[in-house]
């Protein structure tokens, strides 16, 4: 995609360049994890016994295990390596656990090994990578640098394949992608009043709505909503006959009009995950709020992604 740089109404093009090497491009995005995904970076080049040399070792907003792999253009082999490391994590939980205690300050909370995530970077993807990413559940993102040192990062798109139509043709659809889940949607509504469920449907629906961006993952306690970053957390808490949103902020900041969010207990909350709110059928009923006042919001804090 070209980039412009705009002055006095006229247009001039930036153009690409390259990192002198992959260590380079490495060291660049380890030393910015958190600004870029939110991210905690755990360790580098860090040497296994059987699986080799792991380039990035990391630990998300839902504390989930990050390997991360890098190539400077377009290789093969990157995701057969970063699957074998993620083996490796999924072997030796314990000494990856030993890792994150030892490198993250004040890691209190469990660490999810029922969801880890791989995290590839590139200038290009074949057909080939984005089918095994699929396989994976794995992240395929691109990559362009720039002269005035500036860096573009987008989300490659899915593969596509071909299926025959009634008509004996060919049309091309993109493959569904498969979520890697540890406790699925149905378990969180399971014992759920009819009036939580559509509730939380309608939110649903509506995060879904902002952007094709916009994709979900469950952990046993949330809902997750994401894009390169976390930005809702969603609980369905049936004792209480509500929904718990966590939001996300850039220096605990949000417009709020009408008082519906406070702060996130530090329990509760990691990084930029500031805000709360809790909200009840029966609230809406009596006018206490209403979705568009909630997707305010929501919107606010998955505008803290872009």
């Amino acid at each position: 995609m070209p980039l412009f740089e705009i002055k006095n109404k006229k247009a001039k093009k930036i153009n690409t360049k390259e990192f002198k090497n992959e260590l380079e491009l490495h060291q660049l995005i380890d030393k910015n994890l958190e600004e870029i995904f939110g991210v905690r970076f755990i360790k580098d080049e860090h040497i296994t016994d059987k699986h080799g040399r792991i380039e990035t070792l990391g630990l998300d907003e839902s504390n989930r295990p990050i390997v991360i792999e890098y190539k400077k253009t377009k290789e093969k082999g990157q995701l057969v390596q970063a699957n074998r490391y993620m083996t490796w994590i999924k072997q030796n939980p314990d000494s990856f656990e030993l890792l994150a205690r030892k490198n993250i300050k004040n890691l209190t909370s469990e660490i999810d090994f029922s969801n880890p995530r791989i995290l590839c970077f590139a200038q290009e993807y074949s057909i080939d990578d984005k089918c095994l990413a699929l396989s994976l559940g794995a992240e395929l993102w691109k990559y362009r640098y720039y002269e005035n040192d500036t860096l573009v990062i987008s989300r490659e798109e899915e593969p596509e394949q071909l299926i025959k139509t009634k008509n004996k043709g060919f049309t091309i659809e993109k493959i569904a992608k498969e979520p890697r889940i540890a406790k699925t949607v149905e378990q969180h509504l399971q014992g759920a009043s009819g009036d939580l469920k559509d509730l939380y449907s309608r939110i649903d629906i509506e995060i879904r709505n902002i952007s094709s961006e916009v994709e979900s993952y469950t952990t046993n306690a949330e809902i997750v909503y994401k894009t390169s970053r976390n930005f809702v957390y969603l609980a369905v808490q049936n004792k209480n006959n509500c929904l718990r949103l966590l939001l996300r902020t850039i220096n605990d900041i949000i417009i709020d009009d009408n008082n519906l969010t406070r702060k996130t207990p530090k329990t509760h909350g990691y990084g930029h995950i500031t805000r709360q709110l809790h909200i009840a059928p029966k609230d809406e009923q009596v006018g206490k709020f209403s979705i568009d006042d909630i997707m305010d919001l929501i919107t606010q804090s998955y505008d803290t992604t872009q």
